[in-house]
């Protein structure tokens, strides 16, 4: 799962291109090894190899790679002292490859490690996002918008998923309900999930109100509304 740089992008901000440069490279890795992208022989090698290309600035001449080249060239000197934009990247290639790799055997995980795999997936992009629009906010300010991406999507595209191998209902309630996905289980857990995940995200929003950053407040608000609303009518 891949946060929506090039939407985010449609509004207007000076940044659009660095947020296209970086969103397209890691929405083609994750449709390759999704199956929506072709081309590309190997696409467990190919996301490995790029992943490893970025961290010992090895990038080629591929449009791939120049669009990451060209990323990291506007990021890494804006970066703060804390940031690590060339990491984050590697890291949302690496949560790529988990669910790829989770995918091919069902893998279960526990509660626990559903949230933390839903910090690895969105805190990376996050932070690649909230730096491109030059915001002084990162993913540890705003928490909500990694874990409450991951349970709303997860809930959204649960039966897509589900065929695909990618089970994001913790262990034991699968053990309850039975590998049936229209499990009435499933279907309560997500919807207490989802309602945690409500009040957390209006606090979310007054951090972001609270920051005086008009393109922060567009950019996350543009994420947060449409998870709201999708909770509500779930």
């Amino acid at each position: 799962m891949v946060v929506g740089l090039y939407a985010l992008s449609l509004f207007g901000l000076e940044h659009s291109r660095v947020l296209r440069a970086s969103y397209l490279p890691i929405r083609f890795v994750d449709d390759l090894l999704d199956g929506d992208a072709h081309g590309v022989p190997d696409p467990l090698a190919y996301a490995q190899e790029l992943s490893q290309r970025i961290e010992h600035d090895n990038l080629t001449n591929s449009r791939i790679d120049r669009q990451l080249r060209y990323a990291l060239e506007v990021l890494e000197p804006r970066a703060l002292p804390t940031d690590n934009p060339r990491g984050d990247f590697i890291k949302a290639i690496q949560a790529i490859i988990f669910d790829y790799e989770r995918a091919s055997v069902k893998r279960l995980l526990s509660a626990k490690e559903i949230e933390q795999y839903f910090r690895d997936s969105f805190d990376p992009v996050i932070n690649i996002t909230l730096l491109a629009i030059s915001s002084k906010l990162r993913s540890h300010n705003l928490p909500v918008l990694s874990y409450g991406q991951g349970r709303v999507y997860s809930a959204r595209d649960f039966e897509t998923d589900w065929k695909r191998g990618i089970i994001n209902v913790p262990e034991d309630i699968i053990s309850s309900a039975g590998f049936f996905p229209d499990s009435p289980l499933i279907r309560t857990w997500f919807s207490q999930n989802l309602a945690k995940t409500k009040p957390d995200l209006i606090a979310d929003q007054s951090v972001i109100r609270q920051s005086g950053e008009r393109q922060t407040q567009i950019v996350c608000n543009a994420l947060i509304s449409p998870l709201l609303k999708f909770i509500e009518v779930y």
